[in-house]
């Protein structure tokens, strides 16, 4: 396309990056379903400190603990219930807990000792079945939606083309349209790689819960019996028994 109008190269460029632009969006909103701790998922949440709304990162530290919780460790110790009320408003779903952690630090003398400081563990729950529903439903939404704004910057895209390649050369139509259909093939499979990623951490997920359910009620009729044996042979071994 290098021999092409160069209002033809723009309008392809902003094809692309409107394309792009509406990936990025869909993948940003799928990972704030949370099911693993991702860290986009904390860029949204602001706290309301001494009256001004401050971003998590500004006055807080931040690190994923494990695969499913992180750590939040406000700057001021002051400002906890603060941070907790932010992350709240944002993500109710989360399971919020006050930890405590030791450190290294030093004394007012320069002398090493520990100090016990106080941070938000946010855990995030398990998909039972009542969210599992949710997260499907809120993934489909949003990917129908994502779906949508590509088709109709496909057709914005295809108006704005027409009259700049009035007078270009069947050839130069041509290689338009491949390159067109190549860029929105290339989108088109990112968007449903990450949609389909996505539906398989929540079944991953749900799945886990179940059998974890499973797990749980085995264990407990395992227990009921082994107390039903034992209190049989109790009674069985009772003198009063043989009289």
């Amino acid at each position: 396309m290098k021999y092409m109008k160069r209002a033809i190269l723009r309008e392809y460029d902003q094809y692309g990056e409107d394309l792009s632009g509406h990936c990025a969006r869909f993948s940003y909103r799928l990972m704030n379903l949370c099911v693993k701790a991702e860290e986009v998922s904390l860029l949204p949440v602001e706290v309301l400190i001494e009256g001004e709304l401050e971003k998590l990162e500004k006055c807080c530290m931040t690190a994923r603990k494990d695969e499913y919780s992180f750590m939040v460790v406000p700057k001021f110790e002051e400002d906890l219930s603060a941070v907790c009320q932010g992350v709240l408003l944002e993500h109710p779903e989360f399971k919020q807990t006050i930890e405590t952690m030791t450190i290294d630090s030093v004394d007012e003398e320069g002398k090493p000792t520990k100090k016990d400081v106080l941070y938000l563990l946010l855990t995030m729950p398990e998909v039972d079945n009542d969210r599992y529903k949710v997260l499907k439903s809120s993934a489909e939404a949003l990917y129908d939606e994502c779906k949508v704004a590509m088709e109709l910057a496909n057709s914005k895209a295809d108006m704005k083309f027409a009259p700049l390649m009035v007078g270009e050369s069947k050839e130069d139509l041509e290689k338009l349209k491949k390159l067109r259909d190549s860029l929105n093939n290339q989108w088109t499979e990112h968007r449903e790689k990450i949609y389909h990623e996505k539906l398989r951490e929540i079944e991953n997920a749900h799945n886990n819960w179940m059998a974890d359910r499973v797990e749980d009620t085995l264990n407990a009729y395992v227990e009921k019996e082994r107390n039903s044996d034992e209190a049989a042979r109790t009674m069985r071994l009772n003198p009063e028994d043989y009289e």
